[in-house]
């Protein structure tokens, strides 16, 4: 429930969503949080949303217009480790991400192909990805907007899915 100070309307917000049992499932991929904007960030020094003195704030309602950057944070954990080759030590990842928009079947947007080749986030075994996507690369419109999250080493993967608003620029 959500209230609005100046004037008092309340209104309602209301999405589903699935805890997956991290025991049984290989693959395992935080929230993916979309975000518009950053503010002053916390003193807490553990928040993975924080830095450089700012920190992600998300859009809860996914709802963003042309003129914004749109930011999607999300972590996988403990992906599979292969020795690279000549490594007598040394392991690493291979994390594979991008993200798709789509306008009913139609792909109308793609980011490049990120890759991840080591936990960047060792305390919490996880490697983390910040991706932007100027928003005016797209028609005011709806949007499914999706994660492609492949671990190749494990050959494991996800494709979160979610829709987003973009709306015309004020």
């Amino acid at each position: 429930v959500v209230r609005e100070n100046m004037n008092g309307q309340i209104g309602t917000f209301e999405t589903g969503f699935i805890v997956p049992d991290l025991k049984k499932s290989p693959f395992k991929l935080s929230t993916v949080l979309l975000s518009n904007q950053r503010g002053p960030a916390g003193k807490s020094k553990r928040n993975p949303l924080a830095k450089d003195g700012t920190e992600l704030l998300p859009n809860l309602a996914h709802v963003f217009s042309t003129d914004q950057r749109l930011t999607l944070y999300y972590e996988v954990y403990e992906p599979a480790k292969h020795k690279p080759e000549h490594a007598e030590k040394n392991t690493a990842v291979r994390v594979l991400t991008s993200v798709q928009f789509f306008r009913g079947r139609v792909k109308a947007y793609e980011t490049p192909q990120v890759e991840a080749h080591e936990l960047n986030a060792p305390d919490r075994k996880a490697a983390t990805f910040e991706l932007e996507v100027p928003l005016s690369t797209l028609r005011p419109g709806w949007y499914t907007c999706q994660v492609n999250v492949i671990d190749d080493v494990a050959g494991s993967f996800s494709f979160p899915r979610m829709p987003i608003l973009v709306r015309e620029a004020k």
